[in-house]
């Protein structure tokens, strides 16, 4: 089990530096599929693991001479409302998981609605090309914003990457890789959020510790390898990289609400 955790934590947290999509998102599907593991663990494995990742990532960028910048405009309604939407998401999450008795109940669930959700973002993404200019956005619209994907991002238990990108590419006209750092700013924040939450609660269950340490240590080591290819690669290539993921989720997805139900 550590080794199959691994790599799947490397190859997601990969991925996800790369592309904004944050990794998460494709570990918890994969997680589902590969591992037998209770769902409140398998959720924090991937929060751990992307939260990492986010940090390690967000962290050496502001080390490089060269790094991208963040808007405090932008970002601090953006870390508010994610916040709050980490703590109500995954109070949502031990509520559904206390009414459905199961755990194949409660995959279906997240399956189910990590499916459309992702079928909605494939389909924005596909449709809308990339915007020049940020328009300028009211600080409440960022509180709000944030506190939607925080509550989607907790309860699924995915860092929330592809809903991030959506918003921060459709709502606030971000370039790609610009909205890839606001993306992962987002996720550390609604991520922190939803693992105290979930701790302090009782509604998670702690993996193993050797599970815990490999998982961060293979969103790190995912975050590194995935930053250095993306700042090789053109916007073009990021936004590619970016729907065949969502693609792959999609059919990630599917798989385990088919092996259910």
């Amino acid at each position: 089990m550590i080794f199959v955790c691994f790599l799947v934590c490397i190859l997601s947290t990969m991925i996800g530096a790369i592309s904004g999509i944050g990794g998460g998102v494709i570990i918890k599907p994969m997680l589902d599929m590969t591992l037998p593991l209770g769902m409140p663990t398998i959720s924090l494995i991937s929060s751990f693991a992307v939260l990492s990742m986010s940090l390690f990532s967000v962290g050496r960028n502001y080390l490089k001479k060269d790094r991208q910048t963040l808007s405090l405009r932008v970002a601090v309604p953006l870390a508010i409302g994610s916040t709050a939407g980490g703590v109500l998401g995954k109070s949502a999450f031990a509520a559904v998981t206390a009414m459905l008795a199961a755990d194949r109940q409660v995959k279906v669930v997240q399956n189910v609605v990590l499916f459309a959700l992702m079928l909605v973002v494939l389909v924005s993404a596909l449709r809308s090309g990339e915007k020049k200019e940020t328009p300028a956005r009211a600080p409440w619209t960022g509180l709000v914003a944030g506190l939607i994907l925080g509550v989607l991002a907790a309860f699924l238990g995915i860092g929330g990457g592809p809903l991030n990108m959506l918003a921060l590419t459709g709502f606030y006209g971000m370039l790609h890789k610009e909205g890839a750092l606001y993306s992962l700013f987002i996720i550390i924040f609604s991520q922190t959020a939803g693992i105290v939450t979930a701790l302090v609660t009782g509604s998670g269950t702690m993996p193993q510790l050797s599970m815990l340490v490999t998982a961060c240590a293979a969103g790190i080591l995912g975050g590194v390898i995935g930053r250095r290819f993306a700042a090789r690669m053109s916007n073009t290539a990021v936004r590619r990289l970016y729907n065949a993921a969502l693609v792959f989720i999609l059919a990630i997805c599917a798989v385990n609400i088919l092996s259910i139900l």
